[in-house]
């Protein structure tokens, strides 16, 4: 049935744009609407061809544009949670179940936007871009469009949630991401814009500023010359990875049934063949899936790998059969926490594809005896002392056995297709053989209904900073069916963060401890900021991190606290551009904007956020900002246009509810 919405009147349209504007200059497109036609082509197909049930939202510039596309965006729309589409009604749009229209006012600055925006769980990202006039001695002669395609799901995030403002729609909401699922599919794309016909003349490879790592490897792929191709492709791929941190990475090519070193990068001597199910590489090999793993003493990486406390290793298959293993060392002890584990699983799935792509792969599968280039395959010197092991503070709990290895999650074997994806994705089709069960975990002791809190937050923080994910999800569980979400935050959650982070200004916990438990925090925190009820009509809160400010924790308390307390809280997360406050303002028209800063560099944005709320015409919000950077440098205080607060949450939350809230 046809849903025509015109947008809310009373609220300007609001630009994209500005959401991209922290976007580097060398990561920004400037292309004709051609390009955009084949990067948003795309990541149509992705979408369709894998039946995610992702929420689009598209932006044509005007209706009469989009018939060019109605037949594949209602292919597209047939999987899809939902489908909206932007632009001037510059004619009736056409009847297509399951794809809304919203018409934008003529001349919006929305309506010179051309965006590409979809949001699932196992994908993610938006091309935004908006038209620029390509004079030529003042006349035009052609237009072009400039703007970013960004995999940021804060980025997304905010889009849906400003349109779905400006539709009068609920925004949509994706619970649980699966960011190993998001990496391979955004290799996936990388690879197909690439080995496209109008690669080179479009130059579509400067789509992927946002995924260096991809760009630069693909930089030496022609399409016809694939074994050549990849040969260069390879000592890329492992030099690339450096950019991630990484201790020290090692392909292997399978040869008899045995993991033989292909090329390696930054180890401790050359690496030696692995049988299957020797080691990390020897597991993923014989299991044909991705093995994220501790590390062992017994593990032949663990000499081979300096520094690194776990190891990803991910088989690359051709033709239903295990071409090799990307293996690479990780400086963090829990290997699913490591920032690099999603790049390392894009890099394989990348190499991949191109091995895919090859017509007769065995004709040019590189020899044994290959040599690495002069900086690959060599031993680096270090530091024969190893460093110490990090000092858990006496309450923790003892460090636990190296874990069964585990399987990334994978998508429902309901799926129509899974072209494209590892065979370790691809559900029924080649199901890999299940990994060992996991071991029950059992409380340690039974927890009386009078709840020792103190006795708690030992066990929850002793098994934070062992990285013992299980037993802390254990407890959570345990707690949060007995008691409010606001006690088991005040009583439990808050407490153990505190001390944590004590431990390790004290050297008594290690950085990748602390950065563990933080995430754990952030997770629950918005787990129950999610389950709030929605309060229509009740005052509203705009809460986040100011522009630069990565740390999100106290902006995210603050949030749920002033929830708990009736406001309608929209949370914007971290690094909100000033460029987006005065839109945002107007659209929401909140009663309280707070901002928070954690150090001094960001803490001087809460300057010009100040002064463009003021600037703001009537009613303007109550601007209220804190945080830790005011302790180091208190005389920034005076240069902000707001109230900076500071104490107990849940009484500042209390007293602006006093204020704001209706008795």
């Amino acid at each position: 049935m046809l849903q025509l919405v015109s947008g809310n009147t009373q609220r300007p349209a609001p630009s994209l744009v500005k959401l991209i504007n922290t976007v580097p200059e060398a990561h920004r497109l400037n292309h004709p609407i051609d390009a955009l036609v084949i990067i948003g082509r795309q990541l149509e197909r992705i979408i369709e061809e894998d039946n995610l049930p992702a929420a689009v939202s598209m932006g044509t510039l005007r209706f009469s544009l989009f018939r060019i596309h109605q037949e594949r965006i209602a292919r597209m729309a047939k999987v899809c949670q939902s489908v909206r589409v932007y632009g001037e009604a510059d004619i009736a749009p056409p009847n297509i179940p399951g794809i809304e229209f919203i018409a934008l006012p003529e001349g919006s600055p929305l309506a010179r936007e051309w965006f590409f925006s979809f949001d699932s769980p196992g994908f993610w990202g938006a091309l935004i871009t908006q038209l620029i006039p390509n004079r030529d001695q003042g006349s035009v002669r052609r237009y072009l469009f400039e703007g970013a395609l960004s995999a940021d799901e804060r980025i997304v995030t905010r889009i849906h949630l400003l349109l779905s403002l400006l539709a009068q729609r609920p925004a949509p909401h994706v619970v649980e991401r699966d960011v190993f699922a998001n990496s391979v599919r955004w290799a996936r794309f990388a690879f197909e814009l690439a080995a496209h016909s109008e690669a080179e003349r479009l130059n579509l490879m400067a789509a992927l500023g946002e995924v260096p790592i991809l760009r630069e490897v693909l930089a030496l792929y022609h399409a016809d010359e694939p074994q050549q191709s990849f040969e260069r492709m390879m000592p890329q791929a492992l030099h690339e990875l450096g950019r991630l941190d990484v201790r020290g990475a090692v392909l292997y090519k399978v040869t008899n049934n045995t993991l033989h070193p292909h090329i390696w990068h930054n180890t401790d001597g050359q690496p030696l063949p692995v049988t299957p199910g020797q080691g990390i590489s020897g597991q993923a090999f014989q299991q044909r899936t991705p093995v994220l793993s501790l590390l062992s003493t017994d593990d032949p990486e663990y000499s081979l790998l300096h520094g690194a406390h776990s190891v990803v290793a991910v088989p690359i298959l051709v033709n239903d059969a295990v071409w090799g293993v990307l293996s690479v060392g990780q400086l963090e002890r829990d290997p699913y926490s490591s920032p690099a584990a999603a790049g390392v699983i894009s890099v394989a799935a990348l190499l991949e594809q191109v091995a895919a792509a090859t017509p007769t792969p065995s004709n040019w599968m590189l020899p044994e005896t290959a040599s690495p280039p002069a900086s690959f395959g060599t031993s680096r010197l270090v530091d024969p002392t190893p460093p110490p092991p990090p000092v858990m503070p006496k309450a923790a709990s003892p460090a636990p056995p190296v874990p069964t290895p585990a399987v990334p999650p994978q998508p429902s074997t309901s799926s129509a297709s899974a072209f494209g994806l590892p065979a370790w994705m691809q559900g029924a089709t080649a199901a890999p053989p299940p990994p060992p069960a996991a071991p029950v975990v059992q409380p340690a002791e039974p927890v009386a209904e009078d709840i020792d809190w103190d006795e708690a937050q030992r066990r929850l923080a002793g098994a934070l900073v062992a990285f013992d994910r299980r037993m802390a999800e254990y407890i959570w569980q345990e707690m949060i069916a007995k008691y409010t979400s606001e006690e088991v935050c005040t009583k439990l959650l808050m407490p153990v963060q505190v001390a944590v982070g004590e431990g390790w200004h004290r050297g008594e916990v290690s950085v990748a401890a602390e950065h563990f438990t933080s995430r754990f925090t952030e997770s629950k925190m918005i787990q129950m900021l999610h389950a709030i009820p929605d309060k229509p009509g009740a005052p509203t809160a705009v809460i986040g991190c100011v522009q630069g400010e990565m740390h999100e924790l106290g902006a995210m308390m603050l949030g749920l606290f002033l929830a708990w307390e009736g406001f309608r809280v929209i949370y914007l997360g971290q690094n909100v551009p000033n460029t987006t406050l005065a839109e945002t303002i107007r659209q929401l028209r909140p009663q309280v904007i707070g901002l928070s800063a954690t150090t001094v560099e960001s803490a001087h944005n809460l300057t010009e956020a100040g002064q463009i709320i003021t600037r703001i015409e009537p009613p303007r919000p109550q601007f209220i900002f804190g945080g830790s950077a005011f302790y180091e440098r208190p005389d920034l205080k005076a240069r902000i246009h707001g109230q900076f607060l500071e104490g107990d949450v849940r009484l500042i939350a209390r007293d602006l509810a006093a204020k704001h809230l209706k008795v």
